[in-house]
């Protein structure tokens, strides 16, 4: 390996080895058949793997940190092989993958003349024989320094790691303090090396592994729903299962989703005021795991390797802390780099490929100082579960946690405006996207429901031979979108293979006309697309059809007359237009006609359920992201019918509409009919011809009522924007009322609040408070437009002191009642619990 003249600091490589064998080929073009012909071309290329090739780029890496002068680093690693090697040799483990040229990107230029190498097969591992003379010298570091900086070990679970005389001194020795970097693959925390590890270098000890092999653990960490969900399962994991909680005791601890993001648990630092271990999710919040590679075919080898890199680099540049987080973000982006660019030789025949690991590429990357992930910190479903035990918030456990949340509710009705604007990826950054489709959704809730069914319909069309539909249901208040997103959902799936069809029960008024339903199932199914059947209404009628399903649902098949008919392959999508939830469903009837009615039966074959949120607040739960469900679903309507509006600025579509019809349309309290009242309201409006959205355009009052209540809608379409000077001026006066009133009840001002003796320290001048009681005065005062839109007024600037409005009786609850619930909402978002 390279070395500096006079190096200040060392760094040790030492592990697993395998030898890769890549295996190129290229196919022709005419798509003949198996046949062998000599217009097929195959290469095969070998090249060291596994602690060999980590050493190779962290020499990379610390050259290039030596040219730019930011470190002087030596890299002493094992002699590995270098001479050429056969396939077979007993003393190595051998690893073999077909490659194929796959194209470049996804998005213009693709650059499709020259695709790039990646694996199409990963064909699987040759051992090394354990009677062959595998313990030489070449496992272990020659001249190995007395006290490196760095170790850098990578055990893949190949021997290395209950081989104690295969470890570096460093590790081993008493008094050594290096850092320590693991690279480990399944089992994850298992053997003599991660017990030695674990035992004496814990506090300086970096672990470097992958989803799935900790997966392969015996720990259970949910895939492909929703990157909440993934991180608090694994914090979970890492710092309460028994099989792997010894890793929570480490420095840190880096878990790669590969290309997609990866999570990472660390030990609080100095000064920090935590006592448990910070986990972090770094992410990119337009994919979920997997979904990247997805786009990107083709596989590849060495993501966790320039990972590991990263993580290494970051302790090799100066500084009393490693910036671990920094280094992980480098290492998605260098997965990301290797991955579109592959190995060897971009578009070269078989031959010409030359296929081996890109290390200058690699290295280039890990310089890089682009950081475009996402972060967000995961809270312990555990001490998160019992702070909110007491709070009023008991709509959703205390362990549900959402990214979403971390926008203030101060700012979340501007994010909402934004999104309508320039739309969710410009106002929404770090924030999970659910895109399927045309269907873009927020919510976790719906973003898990929608990928679990995606998932169903995913694996029920893999199996070529179905002999029963794959039966699911989706609930939510009419209007709501319940057909758009299924339908967006499974031809993401199967795009161009889907032919949906629509029955509604409620019309039919007889067996028969079900019968005839079927058949016209069975056509489509014949024809070769795949049947997307919508039972509208099926729970109508005290959910009578239920027991007409049952057969259909379990074998596949309906009886008419003698004779049975076979539906094929079909997906049955059931949707309630009684019921709103899956957990409201049948609740209404008594457990005895529940069972008379075969729902246990009907629901015990369902493989599936979605809750549809639409652009309504939830009855019973505090839902403070319904406006920004509201805000995808309107920019979504005026795109698709009002395009006109739209102009291009900076890269982005920016809608120009007039400030108070967006604030009413993303502020009223009820749409009627859910969505189908938000699509009204547009195509009401005056927009033909017109290249903005104003006041004018609105329909009128009577047309309103139809939809929205109309009092309140033409109020925020009017309100007054309350800012800067005015804002200030009106919060003081907001204190200095709240202060009257307190005097008058017989308060004093006092150093501690006591509320026996009337004791308050906040009856002090408005200019005096600390900042957080002058944010909740200005936020007091921002809500007495939408208090007063409430109840149908509007507030404008009063021409002298004299003018006052007397406030009827039920007008004063509501606007009591909002205020409440304005006052009780911030207090949650602040932290506040019940006592």
């Amino acid at each position: 390996m390279g070395k500096s003249s006079n190096p200040e600091k060392t760094v040790i490589v030492a592990g697993d080895v395998t030898i890769d064998w890549n295996i190129a080929t290229t196919r022709r073009e005419d798509g003949a058949g198996a046949a062998w012909h000599t217009g097929a071309s195959t290469r095969t290329f070998w090249q060291r793997s596994g602690a060999a090739l980590l050493a190779d780029l962290i020499e990379a890496v610390a050259a290039e940190l030596r040219q730019n002068k930011i470190g002087d680093f030596a890299v002493r690693s094992s002699p590995w092989f270098t001479d050429p090697v056969l396939p077979g040799d007993p003393r190595l483990h051998h690893a073999y993958a077909m490659w194929s040229l796959h194209k470049y990107g996804d998005k213009p230029p693709l650059d499709a003349e020259r695709p790039a190498w990646r694996v199409e097969r990963f064909l699987g591992l040759d051992r090394a024989n354990d009677d062959a003379d595998s313990t030489g010298e070449w496992h272990r570091v020659p001249n190995e320094p007395p006290a490196p900086d760095i170790v850098v070990l990578d055990d893949a679970g190949l021997g290395f790691r209950n081989h104690r005389e295969w470890w570096p001194s460093a590790v081993t020795a008493e008094g050594q303090r290096p850092w320590v970097v693991i690279k480990m693959a399944r089992p994850i925390a298992q053997g003599e090396l991660w017990n030695h590890l674990h035992r004496y270098h814990a506090e300086r000890l970096i672990v470097v592994m992958t989803v799935d092999d900790l997966r392969l653990t015996e720990v259970q960490v949910s895939r492909e729903l929703s990157w909440e969900q993934t991180a608090q399962d694994l914090a979970w994991e890492l710092i309460h299962n028994p099989r792997v909680n010894a890793l929570s005791h480490c420095a840190h601890v880096v878990v790669s989703f590969d290309t997609a993001g990866a999570f990472l648990l660390s030990q609080p630092t100095f000064g920090e005021d935590q006592l448990h271990p910070v986990c972090r999710l770094l992410f990119d919040p337009k994919t979920v795991e997997g979904m990247w590679t997805q786009n990107h075919p083709g596989g590849m080898v060495g993501y966790t390797s320039c990972l590991t890199a990263a993580v290494v680099r970051q302790l090799m540049c100066p500084g009393s802390a490693p910036d671990i987080k920094r280094g992980v973000q480098r290492g998605i982006d260098a997965m990301r780099a290797l991955h579109l660019e592959g190995y060897g030789v971009r578009g070269a025949a078989a031959p010409a490929a030359k296929l081996a690991f890109p290390i200058s590429l690699v290295a280039n990357e890990l310089a890089k100082d682009t950081l475009p992930y996402a972060e967000a910190v995961v809270p312990d479903a555990v001490r998160r579960l019992t702070q909110s035990a007491t709070t009023l918030r008991e709509d959703v456990d205390g362990s549900f946690w959402t990214i979403l949340e971390n926008i203030s509710s101060n700012a979340i009705s501007d994010v909402a405006q934004q999104i309508v604007l320039e739309g969710a990826e410009a106002a929404l950054k770090g924030v999970p996207l659910g895109r399927f489709g045309k269907l873009l959704t927020v919510d976790r809730r719906e973003i898990e429901s929608f990928r679990s069914i995606r998932n169903l319909m995913a694996e029920y069309c893999r199996k070529s031979h179905q002999s029963r539909p794959l039966s699911i249901a989706v609930f939510g208040s009419p209007g709501s979108g319940k057909s758009f997103g299924i339908t967006e959902v499974a031809k993401s799936v199967l795009p161009g293979q889907i032919e949906v069809r629509g029955f509604n029960l409620s019309q039919f008024n007889e067996v028969g006309a079900l019968h005839d339903a079927l058949h016209q199932v069975r056509d489509t199914g014949l024809s070769g697309m795949l049947p997307l059947v919508f039972w509208d209404e099926f729970d109508t009628d005290k959910l009578s059809w239920l027991r007409h399903f049952l057969a259909p649902m379990q074998d596949g098949s309906f009886q008419q007359g003698q004779l049975t008919h076979p539906i094929g392959r079909a997906i049955f999508v059931f949707a309630g237009g009684i019921y709103e939830s899956m957990e409201s469903f049948g609740h209404d009837l008594t457990p005895e006609m529940f069972r008379d009615a075969k729902g246990p039966d009907f629901v015990s074959r369902l493989k599936g359920y979605v809750n549809i949120m639409g652009p309504n607040r939830q009855k019973g739960t505090a839902d403070p992201s319904y406006i920004i469900r509201r805000a995808i679903l309107l920019r979504t309507i005026l795109l698709r019918d009002a395009p006109q509006l739209f102009e291009r600025r900076n890269g982005k579509d920016v809608i120009n509409i007039d400030s108070g019809v967006l604030h009413a349309l993303l502020q009223a309290s009820h749409y009627k009919h859910g969505t189908r009242s938000m699509e009204s309201v547009v195509a009401m409006s005056m927009l033909t011809g017109k290249s903005r959205f104003e006041r004018s355009c609105l329909p009128a009052i009577a047309q309103l009522e139809l939809h929205v209540e109309a009092d309140q809608f033409q109020s925020l379409v009017q309100q007054i924007e309350l800012e800067g000077e005015l804002l200030e001026r009106l919060a003081a006066a907001a204190h200095k009322v709240h202060c009257d009133g307190k005097r008058r009840d017989g308060w004093k001002q006092g150093p501690v609040r006591d509320d026996l003796k009337k004791i308050d320290p906040l009856l002090i001048d408005y200019a005096a408070l600390p900042e957080m009681y002058k944010e909740s005065n200005r936020e007091t005062v921002r809500t007495i437009p939408d208090k007063l839109a409430e109840a149908g007024y509007v507030m404008i600037p009063a021409r002298s002191d004299s003018q006052l409005v007397e406030f009827p009786k039920d007008d004063i609850e509501k606007l009591a009642r909002f205020e409440h619930e304005r006052w009780m909402a911030d207090k949650l978002a602040s932290g506040f619990t019940l006592g």
